[in-house]
């Protein structure tokens, strides 16, 4: 998996913490990961102009997460406010793979990779990616790695940071 620095994120969402997410270690439960992820990835798609309520019926676009790796780098606790950093990495015909970070302030605390394929639930089977979603995540990696290059990448960029 790649690291902050190797790939510039395109997008971040700021999350607190909240109790029902830790175990009785007080820190986020192992699995509680995938909601912070998926959420940042429809924060992403809202940010790109595509309201997630009814995406399907609009655009032809519903995911399924098909391979998930995610390494646990030091925990996060209950209250504590955390960054999701994704990027989408490859774009092929019917699915996407999309590096995270979690950050709590600039320490890591974890890095996934995510395989998704675009979904025809009534069918059954993948379709491929519409247009207008694959040329906003493409223009949008085009942002970042400009951002990148002009020094603007990183938590800057999260409103509020």
């Amino acid at each position: 998996m790649s690291d902050g620095d190797a790939t510039p994120f395109t997008f971040w969402h700021r999350e607190r913490v909240r109790f029902r997410d830790v175990d009785l270690q007080q820190i986020i439960y192992y699995g509680k990961y995938l909601d912070y992820f998926d959420n940042a990835l429809y924060e992403y798609l809202r940010s790109l102009g595509f309201e997630t309520g009814g995406i399907d019926a609009r655009h032809g676009f519903d995911t399924s997460v098909v391979h998930v790796e995610i390494d646990y780098v030091s925990p996060a606790a209950f209250d504590d406010l955390i960054d999701v950093g994704l990027r989408v990495t490859r774009l092929g015909r019917t699915s996407f793979d999309v590096h995270y970070e979690i950050r709590e302030a600039e320490r890591v605390v974890c890095r996934a990779k995510l395989v998704l394929v675009n979904y025809d639930a009534r069918m059954r089977r993948a379709r491929p990616i519409p247009q207008a979603i694959r040329t906003a995540i493409e223009t949008s990696n085009q942002a970042a790695e400009q951002a990148k290059q002009d020094g603007r990448a990183g938590l800057d960029t999260i409103p509020g940071a």
